[in-house]
This record gives C-alpha cells, structure tokens and sequence, in this order.
C-alpha cells in the first residue's frame, strides 16, 4: 500500500474519536486539546514516513499511536487516544488487530517508559488481519 492509497487521520477525526472515548460532545473535546499543533504533526508522522522511509502499515500505525501518545496534546487520555486512533488508523484502511486490549494497552503504556513504536510495529505485523 502506497502513501497515496492510505487513508490518513485528521484532527478533526482525532477530536471526534476522543469524543467518543469520553463520552462528551465535539465541542467539549476541542475544548481539551491544549495543543493541535503537536497533534497535527503526530498525524502527519506516518505519511512522512512512508513517503521518505518507504514505511509499512503496520509501521505507520506504530508511529502514528507513539506520536499521539507523546504529543501529549489533550488535558487528559492520551495513551487511550492513541490506542483507538491507532486501531482505527488500520480498521480504516483494511485491517483488524487480533491482540487482545490488555496487550495494546500495555505496549502504548511503554512508549513512556521509551518504548521503541518499531517495537510495537514488529508485534502488529504478525497480528493483522484483514477485515472483510
């Protein structure tokens, strides 16, 4: 899949989805996002890197939940952010992640012990399947 036939997140995407999570209203959510800047350039992180550094899905992935984790763009819940955008990044694009919450969440929680997101790509590479 090249950069050009991914479908890629946007901020306002992101605001929707935190939303959600929380259970508040898009205007509520905005009103958490201290930082759309930092935001918009961890959504920008996967496109970078598969246009410059031929980067796979599951890398992408790996990076775009690592960049929103650490962006650390919303007042509260961003480790929880990046674990649904990041799954919703490869639901959107064909794929589903058959591993099971417990283990997702705790691979976002490492990215602030310094985690490696290429760590976590390995790990999404062998538990994707396409959805049908």
């Amino acid at each position: 899949m090249t950069a050009d036939e991914v479908i890629y997140l946007e901020l306002d995407d992101v605001v929707r989805l935190y939303a959600r999570i929380f259970g508040i209203d898009e205007k509520a959510a905005e009103n958490e996002l201290r930082d759309p800047a930092a935001l918009e350039g961890a959504l920008e992180r996967p496109r970078q890197h598969a246009t410059y550094r031929s980067a796979d899905l599951a890398s992408q992935a790996s990076i775009l939940a690592h960049g929103v984790a650490q962006s650390q763009s919303f007042v509260d819940g961003n480790k929880r952010t990046a674990l649904i955008v990041m799954t919703t990044f490869l639901a959107i694009n064909g794929w589903d992640v058959l591993l099971p919450d417990a283990e997702l969440a705790q691979s976002i929680i490492a990215f602030a012990e310094g985690a490696d997101p290429f760590d976590l790509a390995e790990v999404l590479r062998g538990s994707l399947s396409a959805r049908d």
